[in-house]
């Protein structure tokens, strides 16, 4: 049975010299949490997109950005922004790296 990503994330608009990088996430079922590192700088804040419109509390510091519903909200299938990311010390290569994305079970 082939494996289908339910959830992709990838950079969208990424302004280097304003350091700013929109991630796009695309779902086919709702979304409930998520938790991805980013590699090639480091993340001071994360604002916006559909993170922020459903409700979730958005977390970003170091090289971590997580974000959840505390009323169990989620962030319904479709394709956007998830969350524009405020970025420091951003060198040659910027990467998403380890994402874990939760359901609205958990």
């Amino acid at each position: 049975m082939e494996e289908v990503d339910v959830v992709d994330l990838e950079f969208g608009n990424v302004d280097l010299s304003a350091g700013t990088a929109e991630v796009v996430m695309t779902n086919s079922e709702a979304v409930g949490g998520f938790q991805f590192a980013i590699s090639g700088a480091t993340v001071s804040a994360a604002s916006g997109g559909s993170a922020t419109g459903a409700g979730f509390m958005v977390s970003a510091s170091g090289t971590t950005v997580l974000g959840f519903s505390m009323t169990g909200a989620t962030i319904p299938a479709g394709s956007g922004i998830l969350t524009l990311l405020d970025l420091a010390d951003v060198g040659d290569e910027l990467c998403l790296a380890s994402s874990t994305i939760s359901d609205e079970g958990g």
